[in-house]
């Protein structure tokens, strides 16, 4: 099975991304390298043949339609998402984009294809 994963770089996307590749499965991470990414977290499976790196923002409709079609994956772990509550205070706006018109354009996204 394939299965994209976004917000592969993160802490909990980074363990999914690790158990997938080490359960059989190929992963498509899909990130946006934003302040809670670290591609060290997927260090250890970069260069692993079932393992893809798409740098890329959930809100980008062009982009995700463009990975869909490019890696026809099974299923999708949505996990991207802005989350730090002090981070929320200070800035609400970018969590309503991402996590709710970020979602929508990978609900979209995954319709589609």
């Amino acid at each position: 099975m394939k299965i994209l994963v976004t917000g592969g770089a993160g802490f909990i996307g980074s363990a999914v991304v690790r158990r997938a590749i080490r359960d059989g499965h190929a992963v498509v991470n899909v990130d946006a390298l934003t302040y809670a990414a670290c591609l060290a977290n997927v260090a250890m499976v970069a260069d692993h043949p079932a393992y893809a790196f798409e740098h890329a923002d959930i809100r980008d409709a062009e982009a995700m339609a463009r990975i869909f079609a490019a890696h026809r994956p099974d299923a999708v772990m949505h996990l991207a998402a802005e989350s730090h509550v002090d981070r929320s205070i200070d800035g609400p706006g970018a969590f309503i984009d991402t996590n709710v018109r970020g979602t929508y354009v990978l609900l979209e996204a995954a319709r589609a294809w």
